[in-house]
């Protein structure tokens, strides 16, 4: 056309460009990643360890052991097993003997080796660990103290979840109302079998489903609107829900002691977000 060509000026660098030379100038800037923010792994509550076996306060969120759909995800045992390592770089991969739904919190129990696993997992076997949950769901149960019986089988429909079945396995569950306000409870929950979800599945056949059930329940979050007569949301703010997730917490795990013998409980407190919502329901829904 005759005109002559446009000078470009030189391309600023963004801030996240790696200063090499001029930075200013396009051709002496390097392009790279930005930064991913990864998710900050929990800090492990011990509450017994030794020889033979270790006893965890299992965080919600996490799988005991990797998932079947995502090997990359950090799970609870990879958790653990980072943690032996800070003391002892040899230290070997613990061994499972019994696990936790990835939402559940609380105790649950890993051996240091494959004997102490053996004798723990014999015990849970022939019915003889004493467990307790902590479950706090949505009305109250009728009666207010009593055993749960009922059937469960695989559901083929939706992989990784159990339904009531006749013909099935049985699940026995004693129960007990321990806090009871307006439209919730804090129950705790004994199971004498070992089935999948059986706490949970124990609380909706009473028609009491465990707070953000997703497959036994609504799902839905437990909000302080729900309960607290006159409550006021801030201005332009959005409620966040003062519990999110699975509302069931491991309390207590008797068991006896691989090596000695003797008959041990482990305990572990319901942890912050658990703890909060009960506070706020005592405080806001008593009945």
């Amino acid at each position: 056309s005759g005109r002559p060509a446009r000078r470009r000026r030189p391309r600023r660098c963004p801030a996240w460009y790696p200063a090499t030379g001029n930075r200013r100038q396009a051709t002496d800037c390097k392009r790279v990643t930005k930064p991913v923010n990864k998710r900050r792994n929990p800090r492990l509550e011990i509450l017994h360890d030794d020889d033979s076996f270790c006893a965890v306060s299992k965080p919600a969120g996490y799988s005991t052991v990797s998932e079947r759909w995502d090997h990359d995800r950090i799970c609870l045992i990879d958790l653990l097993w980072s943690n032996w390592k800070q003391t002892d770089s040899a230290a070997p991969r613990p061994h499972v003997v019994h696990r936790l739904d990835k939402e559940t919190s609380g105790v649950i129990l890993f051996a240091r080796n494959a004997v102490a696993q053996s004798k723990l997992r014999n015990q849970f076997m022939e019915r003889e660990v004493k467990k307790s949950y902590g479950a706090l769901v949505k009305d109250l149960p009728d009666p207010p103290r009593g055993t749960s019986i009922f059937q469960v089988a695989e559901n083929p429909a939706r992989p990784g979840s159990m339904r009531f079945q006749s013909n099935g396995k049985e699940c026995i569950t004693e129960y007990q109302v321990m806090e009871a306000y307006r439209d919730h409870c804090w129950v705790e929950a004994r199971p004498k079998t070992g089935r999948t979800h059986q706490v949970r599945m124990a609380m909706a056949k009473l028609g009491t489903p465990c707070i953000c059930d997703p497959l036994y329940g609504d799902g839905q979050p437990l909000f302080l609107s729900s309960f607290k007569r006159g409550y006021r949301k801030g201005r332009d703010a959005e409620e966040r829900p003062l519990l999110g997730r699975l509302g069931l917490h491991a309390l207590s795990i008797t068991v006896r002691h691989p090596v000695t013998d003797d008959p041990m409980t482990i305990s572990s407190s319901p942890p912050k977000d658990l703890a909060a919502a009960l506070r706020q329901l005592r405080r806001w829904s008593r009945a």
